[in-house]
């Protein structure tokens, strides 16, 4: 009930905006984000491959050590279609050229099932539940986020979600006209509780090796990217509060 509470909350909040295209939304995405639908090469993809090492290294709730030899095979076997696949990349610094990033592709439940099944080295009737859900809430296509991340020095509020996000959500809808997302994390990382405030719902749970992860869905992004394109930081925060405050309360009962 909470989660069909901020639905509505965002879709009210949201219902005399318009969706735009990117080069005429109130709130554009700053240039230092950059979407694309090509596999990344040369000095993009060395600088991936190393945010990629680092953020899942310091994050306490993965401590991961990814070689680069499997960071590099992980994004050449996910990022391979320049019509289905997205990668969006947030520059750094001199010394960190690539801060954050997000890559998936528009699925169907029975490829996604696939996708997963592979990428965790689990059977595949294991998601059986999970694609279930997802036709059972009439999805036959989503965009799915196989990675969104930034590392840490470089998470100052909500800005640098919005970047990650706005590219592609604009670009699943507008070129498209997909409105569902998915992606998976742990409930210890700060993007499982703001992905919550945003409109998502946990629809599924499982292990990737000793880790609990839930896969989170939002069933209509639309609103969510109304928010991205037209609200400044500080009005986005408000709604984030009153979506904070929802859960907390039910939390409680």
């Amino acid at each position: 009930m909470k989660y069909k509470l901020i639905r509505l909350v965002l879709k009210m909040a949201t219902l005399l905006m318009k969706i735009y295209k990117p080069e005429m939304a109130p709130i554009k995405v700053p240039k230092r984000f950059i979407i694309t639908h090509q596999p990344p090469t040369g000095v993009t993809l060395e600088a991936l491959i190393m945010a990629y090492q680092t953020v899942f290294k310091e994050a306490l709730y993965w401590k991961e050590n990814w070689s680069r030899k499997a960071v590099q095979a992980k994004i050449r076997k996910e990022i391979c279609n320049k019509k289905t696949s997205f990668l969006v990349t947030m520059r750094g610094d001199e010394e960190i050229q690539v801060a954050g990033f997000a890559w998936g592709a528009i699925l169907h439940p029975t490829e996604l099932k696939y996708r997963i099944a592979k990428t965790l080295e689990k059977p595949l009737n294991d998601f059986n539940n999970l694609v279930n859900s997802l036709f059972a809430r009439h999805i036959d296509r989503l965009v799915y986020a196989d990675e969104f991340a930034i590392l840490a020095e470089f998470r100052n509020g909500i800005n640098p979600v919005r970047g990650l996000l706005q590219p592609w959500l604009e670009w699943a809808w507008l070129e498209n006209q997909i409105f569902s997302c998915l992606f998976w994390t742990t409930q210890d990382s700060p993007i499982y509780k703001l992905g919550l405030y945003m409109g998502f719902e946990p629809v599924f749970w499982t292990k990737a090796g000793d880790k609990d992860i839930v896969f989170i869905l939002n069933r209509d992004f639309r609103p969510l990217l109304k928010i991205c394109q037209n609200l400044k930081t500080r009005k986005i925060t408000v709604l984030m509060v009153m979506a904070e405050k929802i859960i907390g309360h039910k939390k409680t009962k």
